[in-house]
């Protein structure tokens, strides 16, 4: 069953009188409980991609589908609650509003849907253990580690039920321990939870950990695999990357 789906799907910038192609004719669908990582060198389209796909960003050209309706030409309105309510984010730099505790920023998406007070506790005290957070939950931000602020973002991801969790380089500013905690983590949301996972990366230690591998060049998909265990520790260079 596919998750998402785009369409022919380009973007297109104007740089003075120069048009820059960010990205060219990507067609691409994602299954259910995939574990996909898109990779490339800088400049390849990755985020532009996961932004069109999360949409952040509406395509020059082309289509996309969530969970089997269009969502390129939704209003303003309907484009919020569709990132409210469907879509999971997991930024580069955490995106945890710096006033609220850990409990409060995982909570911040069940207070604008209006879930009732209880059923938000029990889920988000939950969530807060799935991560590794239990006990931690007054903390704020600036009170937590990096490995922690981005396991507060990733309980946050979950907490709509998300029909997927698009991770925009979520590994970059991480040492490798906290960084292998972290990918732990999210392999395990997958398989335990069926959570569908969507990166954007040039990190060996996320492209090794892809069971699905889709390597982008000068905004086009130039390989598109699904990786068998035995490949799974093949260096980023062996990938194309």
């Amino acid at each position: 069953m596919s998750i998402i789906k785009t369409e022919h799907l380009s973007r297109y910038y104007k740089q003075g009188p120069v048009q820059i192609h960010a990205l060219q004719d990507v067609n691409l669908t994602i299954e259910k409980g995939d574990f996909a990582v898109l990779a490339g060198p800088s400049g390849s389209g990755k985020t532009t991609l996961l932004n069109m796909i999360g949409a952040l960003d509406k395509p020059s050209e082309g289509k996309v589908w969530l969970d089997g309706h269009e969502i390129t030409n939704l209003s303003r309105r309907q484009t919020s609650h569709l990132r409210r309510d469907r879509i999971g984010f997991v930024f580069q730099f955490y995106n945890l509003i710096p006033v609220l505790t850990a409990y409060e920023n995982a909570e911040f998406v069940l207070l604008l849907q209006g879930v009732d007070h209880d059923i938000r506790k029990k889920k988000v005290m939950a969530l807060l253990k799935k991560v590794g957070l239990e006990g931690l939950e007054k903390r704020k931000p600036h009170e937590l580690s990096g490995g922690q602020q981005q396991r507060v973002a990733v309980a946050r991801a979950l907490a709509s039920d998300p029909a997927v969790i698009l991770a925009d380089e979520p590994t970059a500013n991480l040492d490798s321990h906290t960084e292998e905690g972290l990918m732990d983590l999210m392999e395990d949301l997958n398989r335990e939870m069926g959570t569908t996972f969507l990166f954007s990366s040039h990190d060996p230690e996320v492209i090794k950990r892809a069971r699905r591998l889709i390597v982008l060049r000068d905004g086009e998909i130039i390989s598109d695999k699904r990786m068998s265990p035995e490949s799974s520790d093949q260096s980023p260079e062996d990938s194309g990357v």
